[in-house]
């Protein structure tokens, strides 16, 4: 039996959701934005606001150059991260092979439950329903059945907002013959760029181009483009246990810019903090620490470094991810700051040899109970008491955790 993926989309997340939170934003155009307006993007657009002109990462003056009677409103990830367990947890009463690809994209593969379109078409209408049940009428999403992935998400994008599309085996190559070459997951600006320089602007054209030629110019990844362009995709199956996290990371921009070191310390070890945490309460530990500066001309530099030892500790991840940005600081006023760890185990470091170390993880541990009873963020180290990363109540809970 062929498999049968179907994909789910949620339309204008973020604006969505605030709209389901608060009625007095329903119907309006409005853009998510970050928590300093006037030096943000429009991460999310509502349907309101694109029809008339809004796009997604568009800077927020050309947003209110567009549409003047756009509202803006500050982003919350925390509750869109509650929504988004919400709606997986509903995902998962259907099958339990569920990937959670992004915060409002999910596939799932329901081949064994629906047996056929018909019944897959079936199921997708009743997750419908069971989400605008829990979530709201203003939370909706778009639905793409397909045999594979790649075209359920292009089956999903192909009708906005609230469609359903199913592509069958042999309906493939309509779909794609109907849809522009960047609709495709995988193919970006750059690429379609390289593709264009070819001559070749379709999936049409994109099926006839030798392979050969293909490969020389792309490599592997033209393997990758034929493939697709025939609507196959080479895929593992989806595992009915959620993959464990790659990587934990945080960034955060600042209140204004600045190149105030101490400044930049104090916010670069909170978000270390976080980081560690998170590990911590996973039970694993990182060895690959990854930092990186935004400046406030947008201009940015990051850079990596791999440790032979398990790393879990806030203090440690700041020491390194210091040591990676201190060099570049100078450049200009900073606007943003962000760390992460990778490289992720579950080889946590064995009892320390010298009492220093004993003690602090004893004191770590101790914290970390707090925390798991109170909430993150229950404690802060002294250095960085005037650090706030700001947090505030979703509409649907309060949040603790950022």
């Amino acid at each position: 039996m062929n498999r049968i993926i179907l994909h789910i989309d949620m339309n204008s997340y973020f604006a969505s959701v605030e709209q389901q939170a608060n009625p007095f934003l329903r119907g309006k155009p409005i853009g998510i934005t970050g928590k300093h307006q006037e030096r943000s993007i429009v991460a999310t657009a509502s349907i309101e606001a694109k029809r008339l002109g809004v796009k997604t990462a568009m800077s927020t003056w050309e947003a209110k150059k567009i549409c003047p009677s756009i509202i803006l409103y500050p982003g919350d990830p925390e509750k869109y991260s509650d929504i988004m367990h919400r709606f997986n947890r509903i995902y998962r009463s259907f099958t339990d092979r569920v990937e959670e690809f992004s915060v409002d994209e999910s596939f799932l593969d329901i081949t064994q439950e629906a047996q056929d379109y018909f019944g897959a078409t079936c199921m997708a209408q009743s997750i419908r329903a069971r989400l605008k049940e829990a979530l709201g009428e203003y939370i909706t999403a778009s639905i793409g059945i397909a045999p594979n992935r790649l075209m359920a998400k292009l089956a999903s994008e192909s009708v906005k907002p609230n469609g359903l599309t199913v592509a069958r085996e042999n309906e493939l190559l309509d779909l794609l013959d109907r849809s522009d070459l960047e609709d495709l997951c995988g193919i970006g600006s750059g690429i379609r760029e390289r593709l264009g320089d070819l001559g070749i602007n379709t999936f049409r054209q994109l099926r006839e181009f030798p392979l050969e030629k293909l490969v020389g110019v792309f490599h592997s990844y033209g393997r990758w483009l034929h493939e697709a362009a025939w609507g196959r995709e080479n895929e593992q199956e989806i595992a009915s246990d959620p993959e464990p996290p790659k990587s934990y990371g945080h960034s955060y921009t600042l209140p204004e810019n600045t190149n105030n070191l101490s400044t930049l310390k104090r916010y670069l070890l909170g978000l270390a903090d976080k980081v560690a945490w998170r590990m911590r309460r996973d039970g694993v530990a990182a060895h690959r620490v990854s930092a990186y500066v935004r400046f406030a001309d947008f201009s940015g530099h990051g850079e990596q470094r791999t440790s032979h030892e398990p790393l879990t500790d806030g203090l440690t991840l700041f020491e390194i991810a210091w040591r990676i940005l201190r060099p570049f600081l100078h450049r200009a006023p900073v606007r943003l700051l962000g760390i992460t760890a990778s490289m992720i185990s579950s080889d946590i470091k064995p009892t320390p040899l010298f009492k220093k170390d004993r003690h602090m993880r004893s004191v770590l541990s101790s914290l970390d109970q707090l925390q798991h009873r109170y909430g993150a963020g229950i404690w802060k180290r002294a250095s960085t008491l005037p650090v706030e990363f700001k947090s505030r109540s979703s509409g649907f809970h309060f949040d603790h955790e950022l």
